[in-house]
């Protein structure tokens, strides 16, 4: 199995400190707020690369400025990725 190294926010310092401050300071839907209060893991994952998190989730970010509820902002990422053939 492989293992990606992460760096949580409270462990993070410099650039990707303050790329986790941008991201966690907007609003986070309940479900994606991890129990241990942390940054959630799908932010996690993209730690080893603070320019390429800030992309991926300003992108993100920028979709979910509309009218639907998140779940609804889901189903069309999980649509629109298997539509894709990206397996995330």
């Amino acid at each position: 199995m492989a293992w990606i190294p992460t760096t949580d926010i409270a462990d993070a310092q410099g650039e990707l400190l303050e790329t986790y401050r941008a991201l966690m300071s907007r609003p986070l839907p309940a479900v994606y707020q991890p129990m241990h209060g942390g940054a959630p893991g799908i932010i996690r994952a993209h730690s080893l690369d603070p320019a390429l998190m800030r992309a991926v989730f300003g992108a993100s970010g920028a979709l979910h400025k509309g009218p639907l509820p998140s779940a609804e902002y889901e189903l069309v990422a999980a649509v629109t990725s298997r539509a894709g053939q990206c397996l995330y």
